[in-house]
């Protein structure tokens, strides 16, 4: 006879497995982003928006690093894209968070399931920070009393993911042609993600190739790999070479900051780092007295391969990287170790075994719980909060805010337009309108406000003049007009415009790009240093321009040559 309950027996064991977690995360992520969510508005939300600004360029056939400059690699933008033309009606922020699982859930699956064979107890473990990680909208670090998504710093967490993953695949996965493959395209993921987690990634994945994780056959077959796609892909007009040549220009506007960022970090994440060197002690104790369950490997009989070595080499990976990180989830990928020491610590006597248990949770427990309990406090305050009024924002407006910031938001217009030479006055003297401008919940919901009165300010004029600005560009950080209107996005300039930090000085090239632009956007409400900087930049190309007024917070600088009914 055949025996019915076997089948049934493995339909049950695959309905509880890592993979099927992984899966039904994904069909509940996808009816989530078919609806029009909405959530508190952060500080600095205003990053999100840059990911709106590449999807338009994206659409329109612009290349990253070729027809515009962005602060991270190609990847992020792309991803955000393709999910974007899925679920049109989507939240933004949500849907720059979640993107990544387009490359990182394959990732993660390839990994999962390796390790599912042997120790689905040990899948698990893996996988439910994983999704904890990529899920949840949130930064370690708070800029804000008031519970509020992380808008900015996505492609840090993103960063931070793409190491969790390379971490899991050189800890748990046995030597061979699948570490090589997953090793090569977790790499080749940071790469096009930010390049500082690629050289992140390059120090752990150096360390594992030194500690004998692979052989050299597997190092070959990772670098061909890796070389084969970088090829491919520079033979679309040469988008890698103009890549790293973004790169080393942003490089050489950042120079002399990078002592007082790791002094930011230290600072930052102050407790994880303590805890995590009391680890490394201990453990090197450990290794000096002789106990030989400290090496990461029983199989390695390199001396390199030792628990307290590859803790430190990740808290050096992770310091460097988190010093060009503005908002994170700072040292996640340290979980794999993590989890590792932890299995093989039954090898241990009891009082050692709970030093490193203490030791271990005060490193881990930090990190995990600040996001969970920044994402739980923004999902719990969120059906008090006031949806933002626009109207012609389409998807980018679907935030909310507390009443009370609500309505300071609303008299910000007024207040800006009647007090123009006070913000003057302080831009004059290099200053924001407050020390924490830019984090400030109210400013970042006015900034959408004025963006809606633009929008229609800009079709009024249209209307009224009967003309059409095929092109269009905003004189700021972030510029989501094109999107909104669905016009050309000014080609060869910075998206994420910040005059201090990614903009460099007027090229032929963009000059040129900015002059074909049909309407340049002039932000006036109010005046700031980084405005100010921002129209110096490009004001040769902008000396003849008309000048419109579309409103008392908004100049429309319009292209020469093209003539209004009454002129």
């Amino acid at each position: 006879m055949v025996d019915l309950t076997t089948g049934r027996k493995q339909s049950v064991t695959w309905f509880f497995s890592p993979l099927s977690l992984l899966f039904l995360t994904a069909l509940v992520l996808c009816v989530l982003l078919s609806l029009p969510l909405i959530i508190p508005i952060g500080p600095m939300y205003w990053d999100t928006y840059i990911y709106l600004d590449a999807a338009q360029r994206l659409k329109l056939g612009q290349i990253p690093a070729v027809d515009f400059q962005a602060p991270v690699g190609a990847m992020e933008y792309y991803q955000f894209y393709w999910l974007q033309t899925l679920f049109p009606s989507g939240q933004p922020t949500l849907l720059a968070q979640w993107s990544v699982l387009i490359s990182a859930m394959p990732l993660m699956a390839a990994v999962i399931a390796v390790v599912d064979k042997d120790n689905r107890k040990l899948a698990m473990a893996i996988l439910i920070p994983f999704l904890i990680f990529a899920l949840c909208p949130m930064n370690t670090q708070a800029f804000h009393s008031y519970p509020g998504v992380s808008g900015f710093g996505i492609y840090n967490r993103h960063t931070s993911l793409f190491l969790y993953i390379l971490t899991s695949a050189l800890i748990f996965l046995p030597r061979g042609r699948t570490l090589a493959i997953i090793a090569a395209l977790a790499m080749l993921a940071l790469f096009f993600t930010k390049i500082t987690g690629f050289l992140a990634g390059g120090m752990i994945g150096l360390f594992a190739v030194l500690t004998g994780r692979f052989l050299l056959r597997h190092v070959i077959l990772a670098l061909a790999v890796f070389m084969i796609v970088l090829a491919g892909l520079e033979l679309n007009n040469g988008m890698v070479s103009s890549y790293i040549a973004n790169i080393i220009a942003l490089v050489s506007l950042n120079e002399g900051l990078l002592i007082s960022r790791f002094l930011t970090v230290f600072s930052n994440k102050l407790d994880v780092i303590i805890a995590a060197a009391g680890l490394i002690i201990f453990l090197f104790w450990l290794d000096w007295r002789g106990h030989s369950q400290t090496t990461m490997s029983q199989k390695s009989r390199s001396f390199l391969d030792r628990d307290w070595l590859w803790v430190s080499v990740l808290m050096v990976a992770g310091t460097f990287l988190e010093t060009q990180n503005t908002g994170s989830q700072e040292f996640i990928f340290l979980w794999p170790v993590l989890l590792a020491i932890i299995y093989k610590s039954t090898a241990f006597d009891e009082k050692k075994r709970l030093i490193i248990f203490c030791l271990i949770a005060f490193t881990a427990i930090p990190t995990v719980t600040k996001v969970i309990h920044g994402t739980l406090r923004f999902v719990a305050v969120a059906p008090n909060y006031i949806p933002a009024p626009v109207s012609e924002l389409k998807t980018m407006g679907l935030v909310s805010t507390r009443a009370d910031i609500m309505d300071r938001a609303l008299l910000l217009e007024d207040h800006y337009t009647q007090n123009v030479k006070s913000y003057q006055q302080l831009a004059d003297e290099g200053q924001l309108p407050s020390w924490r401008f830019y984090a400030e919940l109210d400013y970042q919901m006015y900034w959408l406000l004025s963006v809606d009165h633009a929008v229609k300010a800009i079709k009024q004029f249209e209307t009224t003049n009967n003309i059409r600005l095929n092109s269009l560009m905003n004189l700021d950080f972030t510029d989501p007009f094109p999107w909104i209107l669905d016009r050309d996005a000014t080609r060869h300039i910075q998206i994420g415009a910040d005059p201090f930090r990614t903009v460099g000085t007027l090229t032929p090239l963009v000059e040129a790009s900015v002059r074909a632009t049909d309407g340049v956007l002039r932000p006036t409400c109010p005046t700031t240093t980084a405005r100010r900087h921002l129209q110096d930049i490009y004001a040769k190309a902008l000396d003849d321009r008309t000048i419109i007024k579309l409103n008392e917070c908004w100049d429309l600088l319009l292209r020469s040559g093209m003539r209004l009914p009454t002129q």
